[in-house]
């Protein structure tokens, strides 16, 4: 349980503090007041381990700008201080001069690359750091609601371990605290309207996400806002045909060439189970998986999902491939979640592409193409100080456009017009494709933020 030291009981310790030592006094009155300051100087102070963690592993060695030597010494000073204070504070006392503490102080002075992971692993080690659920997953760079609603978790996961409602160490540990904080998160709250601490995260999140970038950005993301505020549907669409198809296909083990390639039997068995993918009466049968993009697309994709895994020249589904491939609901949204690029420029114009398909019934491609390019501009892409032309923002975009054209999410119509010469080029989504849209970028939208 976190501590409480009214302000007698900290003015003494304090003062039997600074009998022993006179320095000492102030940098723990300063490292109180970055743990747990009070408007009200003659308000109860409230510890927590949690807090004590954080300031040692974290805010001591890279906030607080004096030599490492000084820090040991604040370090230590604390750990004096919180022994005189007794009780449980006692217990606090030796985090303040642990190796764990020593360590991750050099660290962070050394600059040392692995001081991130040793940091994660001694909070999660702790057992009350708040761990990524399938609720949610935490942002590196926070918003005030999710930082505020994180301290709230560990501050009942610090509880739950002191009652013994949690036992850290015992066997299925991390699942049941995994599963304690999707139920904090998920349970309706009286104190925020009947509502749950995950909602006003989400709305926090998809409200930085539309607000940021560009007038012309935000104005095609507004286009999609009250979409992605609509709640999932309890029914999924069952995942893309192609897919599905392919995975089938691995059930029984699929020949690669060489150069790992899908055989030419597969490639052939493709194109006449999806004839779209390809033109047998103007090219002949295709020779080889480059020849077909859709089947390219539809394999890497499986791939990026993990739900296929090689093993000599044979092509198998993996545990996670066989489970989804059971699940043609759950198939389709971890399809939907990954259609668009991760990070980087593609994303870029991946997103603001979903956007522009999932707002209009119909798109002219070059009509999205110049919007594309106007908007990624007036984000500041360049290259070398170069902006990037209409043809490369297109391309970037094209990522999205071939995958989402290959799951037959997304129909593309092309006509040639003789007498004027030009062509006409029309993308529609189908109902299952605007609903992978949405999750699409539902998941950019409402992920967690992390630095760049």
């Amino acid at each position: 349980m976190p501590i409480e030291l009214s302000s007698a009981a900290l003015g003494g310790a304090l003062a039997r503090l600074g009998e022993q030592d006179l320095e000492a006094p102030r940098d723990v009155e300063g490292a109180l007041e970055w743990m747990a300051g009070r408007e009200d100087p003659e308000a109860p102070l409230l510890l927590r381990r949690y807090d004590l963690q954080v300031f040692l592993w974290y805010q001591l060695p890279r906030k607080w700008l004096i030599p490492l030597d000084d820090k040991r010494r604040v370090a230590a000073r604390l750990g004096r201080f919180l022994d005189l204070v007794g009780g449980r504070a006692g217990d606090y006392a030796g985090i303040c001069t642990s190796e764990e503490t020593m360590r991750l102080l050099s660290a962070w002075e050394e600059d040392d690359p692995g001081a991130g992971p040793m940091l994660r692993n001694a909070l999660d080690a702790s057992g009350i750091e708040p761990p990524d659920t399938a609720a949610l997953e935490w942002g590196s760079v926070m918003g005030l609601e999710e930082a505020r609603f994180r301290d709230r978790v560990a501050f009942e996961l610090e509880q739950a371990l002191d009652q013994g409602r949690l036992r850290r160490g015992e066997r299925g540990f991390e699942r049941r605290r995994a599963d304690f904080v999707s139920d904090w998160l998920l349970r309706p709250r009286a104190e925020l309207d009947g509502r749950a601490a995950i909602d006003l995260i989400s709305e926090e999140r998809l409200t930085r996400w539309l607000g940021r970038g560009s007038d012309e950005r935000r104005a095609i993301l507004a286009g999609v806002a009250p979409l992605l505020r609509e709640l999932e549907p309890a029914e999924a669409p069952s995942a893309p045909e192609p897919l599905t198809w392919l995975l089938d296909a691995a059930r029984e083990r699929i020949s690669l060439t060489q150069t790992g390639a899908l055989n030419r039997a597969l490639v052939r068995a493709s194109v006449e189970r999806f004839p779209g993918w390809w033109d047998g009466g103007l090219h002949g049968p295709p020779h080889r998986e480059d020849d077909v993009f859709s089947l390219c697309e539809v394999h890497q994709l499986a791939r990026r999902l993990r739900l296929l895994r090689r093993r000599g020249r044979r092509l198998l589904l993996t545990r996670r491939g066989e489970q989804l491939r059971e699940d043609p609901q759950a198939l389709f949204r971890g399809c939907a979640r990954k259609l668009i690029a991760s990070d980087g420029f593609e994303a870029a114009a991946q997103e603001l592409a979903a956007a522009v398909l999932l707002s209009r019934e119909t798109v002219d491609r070059d009509l999205l193409e110049r919007e594309l390019h106007a908007a990624i501009v007036a984000e500041g892409w360049n290259a070398g100080g170069e902006l990037p032309a209409v043809w490369e923002v297109a391309r970037a975009a094209g990522g999205l456009l071939r995958v989402t054209e290959a799951l037959g999410l997304v129909e593309y119509r092309y006509e040639w017009d003789r007498e004027t010469l030009t062509a006409e080029r029309e993308l529609r989504s189908t109902a299952a494709g605007r609903e992978a849209l949405r999750l699409a970028l539902g998941s950019r939208a409402l992920g967690p933020a992390r630095w760049p």
